[in-house]
């Protein structure tokens, strides 16, 4: 029976290496000299900046920016200068290798980079020092088209070893960069604005959709905006108000090769936030968001792994990809109370709520996926002060709740991998007495199961006819060209070389082999398995 094979080509993500570490951030911000110095620090929030992944040889080169804003009383000689409230920011910059001894450049590098936690230390009246502590995932693949045998005829099934492979057969990915432009607006009852403090953006809802040749990413922006209000003369409130909104955007993304119904994974960053002062009722709010999106094709492939057959000699290739086992989504909504400490008075009106994840961690159970993690809410606020006792009445207060969820996802064993991204989409609070308020977050989590399967796989294989005496010289062989053979192939089992083969068959195409053709092989080079 003639030996008959079905091959398939794929285009598949090569595992190099991932790792996760965490580093500490120190750097230094200045107080510009337009503005006065500092008497008390409100509030320290911190962004990535321009982070990039550079492959060398050996491994990942991480750099970027810290930009730190700082919130803070100012020292003013006046102490009943009705707005003491100042912002003002910096940037410095960080580095980090990673090692992976077989990363070399022109390979695919993936970071995810989020800030856990921030601290500060007042050096003087100019001058914070800011402490940020990063976690870095850093995973390093590279695409490969692998030529894989599927299925194989001719020779007992016994002698046949196969694997059933999930692979995600990986069509295209895309970054493009592009700036989101809204404009938020102040509701009836706020004042209008004279200056603004600062402004912050967060990524609400995202749904990506693969279109022919592309995809489609839709999304909001939550845009804050903390300013100082336009009060009449003589007449004192804290003019420091919050104003917050959202805008939505749609961003088209090209992916040639992409078609409906495949996978995409879409990865959204703001890069930075700034903001225009169009009149007393409005602000424009401008977002940079590098967008990044992957399109893959999931993929149940049926691989032969071995061949036990003198009639075949197989040339394999060792194979290290993810195993995708199953993703999921999941949204939790988080409810947790913040005390104001003794020190601090009590709360009059809260100005803004924030809440960010400080650490997360998902491990791989039967059946799914745990995450347990810790949530840091903030609040600033406007404490509740006598009339006749004036005190700068701007206060930050935070505090850490905790979370835990189990998310479903078929096939799940403990020792699979896990990626997670958890995220805060929406934030929201309740004063619930003058000592407490209540932040309920909305949660956005993503996990990923994979099983890292390494293993040799067969890639190709030259089917061995029996030598026959024919229409040769005595001292050679009749080699008679089978489905799928070379001149190279050829050669290769004998032991020899296409110039060899070709010097003993001058009339031969070696482009141009035909099934059933005889070849002249030399007695002298025919191994024995021949």
């Amino acid at each position: 029976m003639a030996i008959n094979f079905d091959e398939e080509l794929v285009r598949v993500e090569y595992v190099i290496g991932e790792d996760t570490i965490t580093e500490t951030i120190t750097g230094r911000i200045e107080v510009p000299a337009e503005k006065p110095d500092i008497l008390r620090i409100i509030d320290v929030k911190a962004n990535l900046m321009d982070v990039e992944a550079d492959i060398e040889d050996g491994g990942v080169n991480i750099t970027g920016n810290i930009e730190a804003g700082v919130i803070y009383v100012a020292d003013v000689e006046e102490p009943y200068l009705p707005q003491p409230v100042y912002f003002t920011e910096g940037q410095f910059g960080f580095t980090n290798f990673v090692d992976f001894p077989e990363a070399e450049p022109g390979m695919n590098v993936f970071t995810d980079l989020n800030i856990r936690r921030v601290s500060y230390d007042l050096i003087d009246e100019r001058t914070i020092e800011i402490t940020v502590v990063l976690t870095k995932f850093v995973k390093v693949t590279e695409y490969r088209q692998i030529r894989v045998i599927t299925d194989i005829t001719g020779i007992p099934e016994e002698n046949i070893t196969e694997e059933l492979l999930r692979i995600e057969d990986v069509i295209g990915e895309n970054t493009v960069t592009a700036v989101i432009t809204g404009q938020v607006e102040l509701p009836p009852g706020k004042p209008p604005i004279q200056r603004i403090l600062n402004a912050t953006a967060d990524l609400g809802e995202v749904t990506a959709e693969v279109t022919e040749e592309g995809v489609v990413v839709d999304g909001n922006i939550e845009a804050g905006v903390l300013y100082v209000a336009d009060v009449p003369e003589g007449e004192f409130q804290q003019p420091v108000h919050f104003l917050e909104g959202e805008f939505n955007f749609t961003q088209a993304i090209d992916v040639p090769g992409a078609e409906q119904g495949m996978t995409v994974f879409p990865s959204l960053n703001i890069l930075r936030v700034s903001y225009d002062f169009i009149d007393e009722d409005t602000v424009e709010v401008d977002v940079v968001i590098q967008f990044f999106v992957k399109v893959t094709e999931p993929k149940q492939v049926t691989v032969i792994t071995d061949i036990v057959s003198d009639r075949v000699e197989v040339e394999r290739e060792l194979l290290r990809v993810e195993d995708v086992i199953g993703e999921q989504t999941v949204h939790e909504t988080i409810t947790g109370r913040i005390n104001i400490p003794a020190a601090k008075p009590d709360i009059e009106r809260i100005l803004e709520a924030n809440a960010r994840v400080i650490e997360a961690n998902a491990m791989a159970e039967t059946g799914g996926v745990m995450i347990e993690g810790t949530i840091q809410g903030e609040l600033l606020y406007v404490a509740d002060v006598p009339e006749d006792e004036f005190q700068q009445p701007v206060h930050f207060v935070e505090g850490t709740f905790n979370f835990d969820n189990f998310v479903d996802v078929a096939g799940t064993e403990p020792a699979n991998n896990v990626y997670s991204e958890v995220t805060v989409q929406r934030v929201s609070f309740d004063v619930l007495n003058a000592r407490t308020a209540e932040i309920t977050a909305v949660l956005r989590k993503f996990v990923k199961v994979t099983e890292f399967v390494q293993l040799e796989i067969i890639t190709d294989l030259v089917v061995v006819s029996p030598a026959v005496e024919d229409e040769c010289p005595p001292s050679y062989v009749v080699y008679v060209v089978q489905p799928g053979d070379t001149l190279y192939k050829i050669a290769r089992r004998y032991r020899t070389t296409v110039e060899a083969l070709l010097e003993a068959n001058p009339g031969i195409d070696p482009h141009n082999l035909q099934i059933g053709q005889k070849i002249c092989i030399p007695r002298g080079i025919i191994d024995a398995r021949g």
